[in-house]
């Protein structure tokens, strides 16, 4: 049966303004999806039409929707949809109304995957590293309203990066797939039973198979299919094995009266399959594919695609769409623009002619091939028993690489046209050989204002098309989010402490060894690590201080027997985990610090203390600076502005800002919000203690480290920067605390490396050889630092 395969388009639901990123069948004639637009669309077939009409539309979500699933409350209720997305919240919504009839607070990024059990049971998964087994109920409300209640019963911790996809197997056993590459088995006390290691690349999709105990399949970004069976209770294997895609796989479903799987991904391309007879179909896409689906009785396929179109496919001759539109389907399928390392590189004096292969059988479904046509590159697919367009070649053949020359002003070893979709005009991307992916890529989306999710996929381009690993496999670390160790200066930095970045899954990492080290020792700048302040043996002094206090505050403040519990357990955590961006805080234990942060000033020095050390971990920090409205940088500005702020309360909140360095976006927060926190330090002040003097130059440094990644757009809150970095130095001159005036001189050299010009400023306005000159007998660092910068000056004046 399977050979006889043939899906064609049946109908296209327009009307979503950004891609679709889900989609879900409720019934043949029912339909919903969401969108990185922020809406859910409700779709119905009409038998006398024969046409599928959007019945209603609504916004639930502050933020895109990833994900979505039904529950299904008796057989007289209108069934109730549960979404997820990037406000990190599971809402129950009435699709009838468009209200919001329940939520699940428990995560602390985006909510990327919902998947039911049975009974009341169901399972989400997020880029904050975890998955949440919940459990839910009907209430009856005011008004003879419908109620859902959901509660968490189990939150599964282990995995080291975002966890894309999860399925409930029984009541007391689950699995997860992660960016770490791996799948685990879990048990209902939330222990890892096992972990299972087959794919090469991020896990992004798992499928429980119905009707066949013990059996699952995955897809991953290493474009295979994996089939694993269970032989024992606690013990899984792979059982196949099927490589689909030169391409990243995103989506799995199952059309079980076929006994095919269905996947789709990066390339616009879904992929019908099994793992008996291989690929029976491809069916191509203008764009990336995000979700799939079935119709439950007729099994019609259904997919979301980046083009912003929800699109169905049927084999049933009598429900596939006229010829006008199908035509019209496979030809904008056809504009795909492909560069060649797409298509695994192109020679085009070997390519063969367009006239020679087309009446050529193909050797297998979905096999592509590259061919010239005039003075064009195409890429054909063999599908159906024919070739189709699959899309053009658009960048020279001959050469992957960008050309170099200026953009904006600015000069870049390459310079790359980029295709964004939407008939709009292809945008500029410019890139310095050198440069870290992640930071060209981020400049490139902040410019065009698009969104940030696609970080990934921008820096993978570049990757791809530039020298970059081989011209920089000396550094060590990350130099976008900040390396992956502390900077041991002074008793209160940690080494050792891993920083994971949960939205790159750490693919721009290259590997450290010792010889890179000391060279980066030698050079001192450009500096690329920033300074955090990760280490305590106070936690004895904390717990005493915050019992204390307790007692002394208001008490619509002070914390419940409950609360303190669970700050006890959240300070143990922090004792305990030897990485502390490993751990993972409850949604209970991040609202009790939200708490504990409107205590009064007078009362806030260990709240602080724990709170520095809380946003270490990605997750954390992205609540308090990202999902809760930047709430964390706003109790500290009201701290430190409180007249009864003492020099512990400027020490800790330097250290608490430093820390906001550990997680990319929240870096880039407080780099917009520079102006703003720097008015918040007396410099006179800060001087005054050893403790102060070592926590600002720390924040100084950082914040230098970070503006130096910026570009023209950061340039005046560059400038600013300097002018106090300078004055700081001033200051420091008098001073023997050579660790912290040595890293203001790096994160200085640093800025002028990038912006030569500001070093031809600080000579002219702000005296700068004067202040080389104080300190260049101060320590050997220091004055090496100092020479260098004598070798900049030089060359400028040259």
């Amino acid at each position: 049966m399977a050979h006889q395969v043939h899906f064609q388009l049946s109908a296209q639901l327009v009307g979503h303004e950004k891609e679709v990123r889900a989609v879900l069948a409720l019934s043949d004639q029912l339909l919903v999806t969401g969108s990185r637009d922020e809406t859910l669309k409700v779709w119905k077939y009409w038998e006398e039409t024969k046409q599928w009409k959007l019945e209603s539309s609504f916004q639930v979500h502050n933020g895109f929707i990833s994900c979505l699933a039904a529950l299904r409350i008796n057989q007289s209720c209108f069934p109730l949809v549960l979404s997820g997305g990037g406000d990190a919240i599971i809402r129950a919504i009435d699709i009838m109304s468009g209200s919001q009839v329940g939520k699940g607070e428990g995560h602390s990024n985006t909510v990327c995957d919902i998947q039911m059990g049975e009974a009341s049971q169901f399972i989400s998964c997020s880029w904050d590293c975890t998955s949440i087994v919940w459990n839910w109920r009907e209430e009856e409300e005011g008004g003879n309203g419908i109620g859902i209640r959901m509660f968490p019963l189990i939150t599964l911790r282990g995995h080291k990066a975002s966890v894309w996809s999860a399925v409930i197997l029984s009541c007391d056993r689950f699995q997860t797939a992660s960016a770490d590459k791996t799948i685990k088995l879990w048990n209902e006390r939330g222990e890892c039973l096992e972990t299972l290691y087959g794919h090469q690349d991020v896990v992004r999709c798992l499928y429980k198979v119905p009707n066949a105990d013990g059996r699952i399949v995955s897809v991953s970004n290493d474009g295979c299919a994996i089939g694993w069976k269970s032989v024992e209770q606690r013990h899984w294997e792979i059982e196949y094995r099927l490589f689909l895609s030169n391409h990243f796989l995103y989506c799995l479903t199952y059309l079980s009266s076929l006994k095919l799987f269905v996947t789709g991904g990066e390339d616009g391309s879904v992929i019908i399959f099994s793992f008996e007879h291989g690929v029976v179909q491809t069916i191509s896409h203008p764009k990336t594919i995000w979700a799939l689906t079935s119709l439950p009785e007729k099994e019609d396929l259904v997919t979301g695609c980046m083009d912003s179109v929800c699109r169905i496919f049927t084999r049933d001759e009598s429900r596939k769409a006229d010829d006008v539109l199908l035509q019209s389907f496979h030809e904008s399928a056809g504009t795909k623009k492909l560069s060649a390392s797409m298509v695994q590189g192109v020679d085009w004096d070997k390519l063969p002619l367009y006239e020679q292969v087309i009446d050529t059988p193909g050797t297998r479904e979905g096999e592509l091939k590259v061919v010239r046509k005039g003075n064009e590159a195409q890429v054909l697919i063999w599908s159906q028993q024919k070739w189709n367009k699959f899309g053009d070649v658009v960048d020279n053949p001959q050469e992957n690489s960008g050309q170099s020359g200026y953009l904006d002003g600015e000069y870049y070893d390459y310079i790359f046209d980029v295709d964004i979709g939407d008939d709009q005009p292809k945008r500029k991307l410019g890139y310095r050989k050198g440069e870290n992916p992640l930071a060209a890529a981020q400049r490139f989306l902040f410019k065009e204002d698009l969104p940030l999710e696609y970080i990934d996929q921008v820096a993978d381009f570049i990757d791809k098309n530039t020298d970059y690993r081989q011209s920089n496999m000396y550094m060590e670390g990350d130099p976008f989010t900040g390396n992956s160790r502390y900077i041991p200066v002074g008793d209160n930095r940690d080494k050792n402490i891993a920083m994971r970045d949960p939205f790159t899954e750490n693919r721009y990492r290259p590997s450290s060894n010792d010889d890179s080290q000391s060279t980066a020792v030698t050079q001192h700048f450009p500096c690329s690590e920033f300074i955090y302040f990760g280490h305590s043996d106070q936690f004895a002094n904390m717990r005493k201080k915050l019992s204390e206090f307790n007692h002394q505050v208001n008490e619509d403040i002070r914390l419940s027997d409950e609360e303190w519990t669970l700050s006890d357990k959240l300070i143990s955590q922090l004792e305990q985990e030897s990485h502390i961006a490993n751990c993972i805080f409850t949604e209970e234990e991040l609202q009790t610090m939200e708490k504990l942060l409107d205590w009064p000033t007078e009362n806030i020095i260990p709240v602080l203390d724990i709170f520095r050390l809380m946003i270490l971990s990605p997750s954390a920090s992205s609540h308090f600076f990202l999902k809760k409205d930047n709430f964390g940088l706003d109790k500290v500005k009201k701290h430190l502005l409180s007249p009864k702020a003492t020099i512990g309360v400027v020490i800790l909140s330097c250290r608490v800002i430093c820390n906001m360095f550990s997680t990319r976006l929240v870096a880039l927060l407080a780099c917009d919000q520079w102006e703003g926190i720097d008015s918040l330090f007396d410099s006179s002040i800060c001087v005054s203690h050893a403790k102060s003097i070592e926590a600002y130059s720390a924040l100084l440094h950082n914040y230098g480290i970070q503006l130096s990644k910026g570009g023209e757009d950061f340039i005046a809150t560059t400038h600013q920067w300097m002018t106090r970095a300078l004055e700081w130095l001033k200051l420091l001159s008098e001073k023997q605390d050579f660790s912290s005036i040595y890293v203001v001189w790096t994160a200085l050299g640093t800025i002028f490396v990038s912006h030569p010009r500001l070093l031809q400023k600080a000579m002219e306005e702000y005296a700068l050889l004067d202040i080389m000159e104080r300190h260049i007998q101060t320590s050997g660092k220091i004055k090496e630092c100092i020479k260098r910068l004598e070798n900049l000056i030089a060359q400028i004046e040259l």
